[in-house]
């Protein structure tokens, strides 16, 4: 578990421990004692203790006691006391139970059915002893009065999914949004929230204050804060919670008391710790290394934290000001008990006479005999002692003796510790001295943040933008990151390189609205594998398919934010960029700036170039339009006259004079100096389009909004500011970072960060985004010719993706792009089963899988011995797609299968889970079908041109590695399919088990085989829908899950020499219920030969693959070689 992500860290890890096999559906700490209590999915309560094991090693989690408490999940855990004494108390669906800690049934009570059928949600008041729960009758109050109960229930809304008490109030709230807060003495309402829009996730109540975890639409969440005494209005919101599934709540105050109460919020990709008086969340972690957050506990000191999963493991976290050994308190081991004596006398055996202490520890102590029962003892209060004053103060903070700075070096327990909170006096009274300090614990901070930084969380629009996690792109909130989707798509930076990104927005927006740069780059195509400008065209067609998705139905609407990680890895294949080590970390702040100068003239003369090539590269019958080839020139080049002949040249770019105080008389003095060569040289006409490279030392020279450039006895020049790039920093040691500052419309500007994108507003209002303590200066800015307008070959071209289905549709049959990479292409090429790309209609099913491995992407760090530096995400890279086309049920034709080739080297093939072994994408050594990364794009490319429907399981992942954006219309995801609203998603393995009778993915993942098995799960979905009983099946899916721990048995163990066992529960599923058939058949043990019987019979149904490269043998070849041996 990784405590490394936005925010710094509010808690520590303090190690983990497995306790089932089955999800965790609570945890609490004990009041009394040092114990963590667990409840997992199968109804067992477990408590674990911190124990020493031995001089230099960690402390770990031992288990206390375990029993069976419930017949259901348990969602809380509480201690009431009873004739003196704590027990544990937990609620089964028509019983309330407590325990003793080491398993002995204490209470027994019965849910009268006069008065509810059944109990939903349950809460308790360790204080008070108040039991509250929800059931078919609405909401009841119980109170044990002398071995009696006090009952009093009310009507509530057949919805409540949240439930949750303290000592003067009791709330609900509902799947409508709708909150009741009630009094705790007579269930009487004091205060309600009106339905909305959201629904309830969680609740959270004490004192007079009431929080409420709400779910949005858009799959993110907020919290909104109440007081009791006035709920027709939140008293404070905390928004931007990146997670549409708040699975638990649970409030706590901060150990020291330095700030306002915070609150875990759990979701299924990690933890956020919200503040009340903040807006945002203070911390959001990074996923779990495994599994999803299911429960979460702090102790009553608020030192210590407790969060499970639904793998079974809770982590221990602990408060970040305690020291790295620390732990909950000193545990004193229990005396172990034998069985009691039983004497013949009237006298009373002495204390000592029950208990063994050479017993074995072993043993679970729910073993223990209800006689002589012993529970743990508490150690005293440590205290503190403030060395100013010698005197010794409470020990307010819960403080423990390895808190201490001074350890004992006997090791012996000490009953006084140091004060380990001193006032900071680091600071001093000069503001001089202390802001130089705050701007140097920023920077630091800064450099942490950035060598761990997560996905999610808010941040200044001027700050450098966190990266988004690709996998949850989809679900966050993005109207809150971009507010003008339908006219700028933000850009990905999951890529160290990314920082190049804003020169790829001044091309895309340059000159509203005609866009003369964006449509003459959007129809440039040729066959070089790696081509820069054949990348541009893609990244910016996608942006135009995401924008038409935005201006349509909200339902549509694509995430505002396109990848750019083929541009970035064919650019680092491209010499010139190499040559000039533009992707080479930069030293200093002038450096950035200087790459960034370099980075603009690279891509101009890049483009240029291409243009220029495009006739010695064509892709197929594409032919361009006349005087395309001169197109940037004619855009960005000047055009001279010497010696009598007219050239343009081919500098695309000015740099004007550090010495300028401004830009406009920067350039009339460069105009003047080429003027100056009257007989040799003349300017004809100025670029239509100016780019300047301004402030290499990073001055403060601004760009004007317009820009009028006069030459005497010449026409006037007119030009208005379109982009600006600016770099911000700390200071000239800081690299800092990139953000453009793009024209909308007329004189309104947008911020663009990456993703980030504000409203349109004017100049002097985005000037005010600047934080106060950063250097900020226009390095690159793009002026236009007010009446600039499009080529006349590209004026009829709308704002729409141009269509190419029948421009790339031919290499669906045809790859000519794959020849130079086949060692033998009579065998390796891929054989496709059509005979024209046009026996392909709108409206087909196509079924997709696709399947990567890691790069290592190098970061090459001069004056380093290091050339590889490892980032913390791994960046994937396309290795396999493979395409079904399916014209009607029944119908798998295999028509695309590419391998393809990575230049780059590969870090990890994950064999296991992508089937790609070396060798496999090097043109070298591979029998695979090979081609290129562009030639797969274009294939998928003419798909969804030519009106195909996509079928796949996590299609979201596989179209942001491909490069492709698909409209949602052209989408069915299995994924989403067969999901529940709140729950969670199901593998492709665990419904090809239990939907579809099949096994997959045993071995290696085959993107054929998972491809053809979402086809299959899409056919079987519709003729459930048909007959009505899709949403029993699906109900009975997630039963089935939660009752086997989502385990599939593996099929193929059955010809191991130790097969494999599945839980009781599994057996009734297919392939095994087949089994159980033989069984009673023969009436006889299931022998080998039998089994192998089973499976053939299972899976001899499944057609081999269309395109025969499958060598696994089927379940009959295996049937028969078994058959052989036998005979043998």
């Amino acid at each position: 578990m990784s405590l490394s992500s936005q925010g710094s860290a509010p808690w520590k890890f303090r190690g983990d421990a497995t306790a089932s096999i089955g999800a965790i559906t609570a945890v609490e700490f004990d009041p009394d004692v040092e114990l963590l209590w667990v409840c997992d999915a199968f109804g067992t309560l477990m408590s674990f203790s911190l124990q020493s094991q031995g001089q230099g090693e960690a402390p770990a989690w031992v288990n206390y006691s375990s029993f069976s408490v419930s017949s259901r999940p348990a969602t809380s855990i509480f201690f009431l006391n009873i004739g003196g004494e704590r027990m544990v108390t937990v609620a089964d669906r028509e019983v309330i139970r407590g325990y003793k800690r080491g398993g002995v049934l204490m209470m027994c009570l019965p849910q009268p059915t006069a008065v509810q059928s059944y109990i939903d949600l349950f809460q308790a008041n360790n204080s008070t002893g108040t039991m509250f729960y929800t059931g078919n009758a609405g909401l009841t109050r119980l109170i044990l009065n002398n071995q009696e109960t006090d009952q009093l229930t009310v009507s509530v809304e057949a919805t409540v999914v949240a439930l949750k008490q303290c000592d003067q109030w009791v709330a609900t709230g509902s799947a409508s949004g709708a909150v009741c807060v009630r009094s705790a003495s007579d269930l009487s309402v004091v205060g309600h929230v009106s339905p909305s829009r959201n629904r309830v996730m969680a609740l959270e109540v004490f004192d007079n204050t009431v929080m409420v975890a709400y779910s949005e639409w858009s799959a993110t969440s907020f919290v909104k804060v109440f007081d009791v005494r006035k709920m027709s209005e939140a008293v404070s919101t905390i928004q931007d919670i990146p997670s549409g599934n708040v699975t638990q709540m649970r409030r706590y105050q901060d150990g020291f008391g330095l700030s306002s109460d915070r609150a875990f919020l759990l979701s299924p990709g990690g933890f956020h710790i919200i503040q009340l008086d903040q807006e945002k969340p203070v911390f959001s972690s990074s996923p779990l290394s495994e599994g999803s957050c299911t429960a979460v506990a702090v102790s009553p000191s608020n030192m210590c934290a407790a969060i499970g999963n639904d793998k079974g493991t809770f982590y221990a976290l602990a408060h970040p000001a305690t020291r790295d050994d620390y732990v909950m308190s000193t545990f004193i081991q229990p005396v172990r008990p034998k069985h009691p004596v039983y004497h013949h006398s009237w006298e009373e055996p002495s204390i000592a006479d029950g208990f063994d202490d050479s017993a074995d520890l072993g043993t679970l102590a729910s073993n223990w005999p209800e006689e002589d029962y012993m529970i743990l003892t508490v150690p005293q209060k440590l205290r503190c002692v403030n060395y100013e004053s010698h005197s010794i103060v409470p020990n307010e903070w819960g403080l423990m003796r390895a808190d201490s700075c001074l350890p004992d070096p006997k090791d012996k327990l000490s009953s006084i510790l140091p004060n380990p909170y001193p006032f900071n006096t680091q600071l001093g009274d000069d503001p001089a001295c202390a802001q130089e300090a705050l701007l140097e614990l920023r920077k630091d901070l800064k450099r942490k943040h950035k060598s761990s930084r997560g996905g999610g969380g808010e941040y200044s629009p001027m700050e450098d933008s966190l990266q988004v996690c690709y996998s949850v792109q989809h679900k966050l909130d993005w109207r809150s990151y971009n507010e003008i989707a339908q006219r700028v798509i933000g850009i990905d930076n999951s890529f160290p390189e990314c920082w190049i990104t804003p020169l790829l927005q001044s091309l895309y927006l340059c000159q509203p609205p005609e866009f003369p740069i964006r449509k003459v780059i959007l129809r440039h195509l040729c066959k070089r594998e790696f081509c820069m400008t054949c990348e541009i065209a893609f990244i910016f067609a996608n942006m135009l398919s995401t924008s038409a998705s935005v201006l349509g139905m909200k339902g549509e609407a694509l995430p505002p934010i396109v990848p750019v990680a083929h541009f970035i890895r064919a650019v680092r294949q491209i010499r010139a960029f190499t040559n000039a080590g533009v992707f080479q970390r930069p030293k200093s702040r002038d450096d950035a700036v200087a790459k960034m100068h370099m980075a603009q003239r690279l891509v101009l003369e890049t483009l240029h170039k291409d243009l220029q090539d495009q006739k010695a590269y064509p892709f197929m019958n594409y032919e361009a339009p006349p005087e395309y080839e001169a197109a940037i020139a004619a855009l960005f080049g000047t055009e001279f006259t010497s010696n009598g002949r007219v050239h343009i040249e081919p500098r695309f770019y000015w740099e004007v004079p550090g010495s300028a105080l401004k830009v406009d008389e920067g350039l009339q003095h460069l105009l003047k100096q080429l003027e100056g060569y009257k007989d040799q040289v003349q300017i004809k006409r100025l670029p239509p389009i100016i780019v300047l490279l301004l402030n290499p030392e990073h001055s403060n020279l601004k760009p004007p909004t317009s820009l009028k450039i006069s030459r005497a006895g010449k026409e006037d020049y007119n030009y208005v500011l379109n982009s600006n790039i600016v770099h911000l920093a700390d200071d000239i040691e800081d690299t800092g970072n990139f953000v453009s500052q793009q024209r909308i419309k007329d004189d309104s500007f947008s911020l663009v960060n990456d993703y980030r994108v504000t409203a349109p507003m004017k100049m002097q209002e985005l000037e005010r985004l600047v934080p106060a303590l950063r250097s900020y200066s226009a390095v690159v800015t793009f002026y236009a010719l007010d009446n600039l307008t499009t080529p006349p070959y590209a004026r009829l071209d709308d704002s729409r993706t141009p269509n190419l289905w029948h421009l790339l549709g031919p290499l669906l049959t045809n790859d000519v792009l794959s020849r130079p990479l086949l060692r033998d292409p009579a065998k390796q090429a891929f054989r496709s089963p059509l005979a024209s790309y046009t026996e392909i209609r709108a409206g087909d099913l196509i079924a997709i899988d696709a399947e990567y491995v890691v790069l290592k992407w190098a970061s090459r760090d001069e004056g380093s011995e290091m050339f590889y530096v490892s980032q913390r995400k791994p960046h994937m890279g396309l290795a396999r797609v493979s395409c079904i086309l399916s014209s009607k049920d029944g119908d798998e034709r295999t028509i695309v299968d590419d391998y393809v080739h990575i230049p780059e080297e590969i870090e990890d093939y994950v064999t296991q889970y992508s089937g790609i072994h070396p060798g496999d994408l090097d043109p070298l050594e591979s029998s695979k079908s090979l081609t290129s990364l562009k030639s797969t794009y274009l294939k998928l490319r003419a798909l969804v041109d030519g009106g195909v429907v996509f079928v796949g399981h996590g299609l979201a992942q596989d179209f942001r590695v491909c490069n492709i954006v698909v409209p949602r219309k052209q989408i069915i995801d299995t994924l989403e399919i067969f999901h529940k609203p709140g729950s969670r998603y199901l593998s492709l393995r665990f419904l090809a088990y239990h939907v579809l009778g099949e096994s997959v993915q045993e071995d290696e993942h085959d993107s054929i085989e998972d491809a053809r098995t979402s086809l299959r799960l899409y056919r079987k979905y519709q003729q459930l829908k048909i007959e009505g009983t899709f949403e029993s099946v699906l109900d009975h899916l997630m039963a089935k899950g939660a009752e086997t721990s989502w385990y599939v048995p593996d099929t193929k163990s059955l010809f191991r020499d130790i097969p494999q066992t599945p839980p009781v529960s599994v057996m009734g599923s297919p392939v095994l219920e087949m089994g159980k058939t033989v069984t009673a058949d023969d009436d006889k043990d299931v022998d080998t030969f039998a089994m192998a019987a089973v499976v053939a019979a299972a899976t001899d149904g499944d057609d081999d693959d269309e395109d025969g490269d499958n060598d696994t043998p089927i379940a009959s070849e295996v049937l028969e070689a078994v058959r052989k041996s036998m005979e043998s």
